[in-house]
C-alpha cells in the first residue's frame, strides 16, 4: 500500500469524524425543548427570579452528555484510525527495504581491456661497409670502370654483400669484411700479359656459382696458358689465363661443358 492511499484514507476518517461531529451538534442546536410557556393551577409556584427551571436543566444536560459522549466515540474512532495508518506504515517499509535488499546489484561496468602497445619498429641493420666504400674499393679494383647504380645489400649465398654493379661487370663485396666474394668484370691483365691466380679463382667461383676453391695451378693446356682451378667437390674450371674467360668446365653431377 503506498502513501498516497494512506493519505486517502486518513482524510476519508477525518471527514467522517467531522461530519459526524457537524450532525450531533446540528441535532443539539436544532431541538426544541418544551418548555412550559404558563403556569397552570397544579405547577409549583414561579422558581426565583436567576434560576433555571429544573426540566429544561435536566434536558440541557442529558444533550450535552449525549454530544460528549458522541465526540468521544468519534475521537476514538480517529484514534484507532492514525493507529491503523500506523501500523500499515510500518509493514510497508520493511516490505520496501526488503525489496531493495533482495533487489539485485548492479555489476560494475567492466572497463575496456587496454589495447596491447605496438610492437617497437626494428632497428635499421648497419654494416661495417658503408655504400660509397663498397663503390671505391670496386673502381679500385677494376680501373677505368664506371659506376652504373648505387651499390645495394643483397644476400650472395647466404652473406649480406653488396652488388656493385659497373659497366664491365658486377663485383659482389662483403658488407662486414669488404672480401671479395664474385668478380664478374672483364679481369684486369698485369704487366705480362695474364691475369693472376687470384682473378682466376674469382671467374672461377662465378661460373659455378660458388664453392670452395682448393687449389689454382697455372698449365698449359692444348697450347692455352690456362689456370686450372680445382674445388673442393672435385669440381674442375679452367680459366684462359690472359682473358679471364672459362675456357672448359667440369661440375660435379652434371656433363662437362667446353667453350671456345
Amino acid at each position: 500500500m503506498t502513501q498516497r492511499t494512506m493519505l486517502i484514507i486518513a482524510a476519508g476518517l477525518t471527514a467522517f469524524v467531522l461530519v459526524l461531529v457537524g450532525g450531533l451538534a446540528n441535532r443539539l442546536s436544532s431541538g426544541t425543548a418544551v418548555v412550559p410557556t404558563a403556569t397552570t393551577a397544579s405547577a409549583p409556584a414561579q422558581a426565583t427570579e436567576g434560576t433555571l427551571d429544573p426540566t429544561v436543566e435536566a434536558l440541557i444536560r442529558e444533550r450535552e452528555a449525549a454530544y460528549q459522549q458522541a465526540l468521544a466515540e468519534a475521537n476514538s474512532r480517529l484514534e484507532q484510525a492514525n493507529q491503523q495508518l500506523a501500523e500499515m506504515a510500518q509493514q510497508t517499509v520493511p516490505a520496501a527495504d526488503q525489496a531493495v535488499t533482495a533487489a539485485p546489484a548492479v555489476a560494475p561496468a567492466v572497463a575496456p581491456a587496454a589495447a596491447p602497445a605496438a610492437a617497437p619498429a626494428a632497428a635499421p641493420i648497419t654494416y661495417a661497409v658503408t655504400p660509397e666504400q663498397a663503390q671505391q674499393l670496386a673502381l679500385e679494383r677494376v680501373p677505368g670502370a664506371t659506376l652504373l647504380r648505387t651499390p645495394e645489400v643483397v644476400s650472395y649465398q647466404g652473406v649480406a654483400a653488396y652488388e656493385v654493379v659497373l659497366d664491365q661487370g658486377t663485383l659482389y663485396l662483403d658488407a662486414q669484411s669488404a672480401a671479395v666474394l664474385a668478380d664478374s668484370t672483364t679481369p684486369r691483365a698485369t704487366a705480362g700479359g695474364q691475369i693472376t691466380a687470384e682473378e682466376a679463382a674469382q671467374a672461377a667461383m662465378l661460373y659455378a656459382g660458388g664453392g670452395t676453391v682448393r687449389k689454382t695451378e697455372l698449365e698449359q693446356e692444348r697450347g692455352v696458358l690456362v689456370y686450372e682451378v680445382k674445388f673442393t667437390d672435385e669440381s674442375e674450371i679452367y680459366v684462359d689465363a690472359t682473358t679471364g674467360q672459362v675456357i672448359y668446365a667440369k661440375i660435379k653431377g652434371e656433363r662437362e661443358s667446353e667453350e671456345d
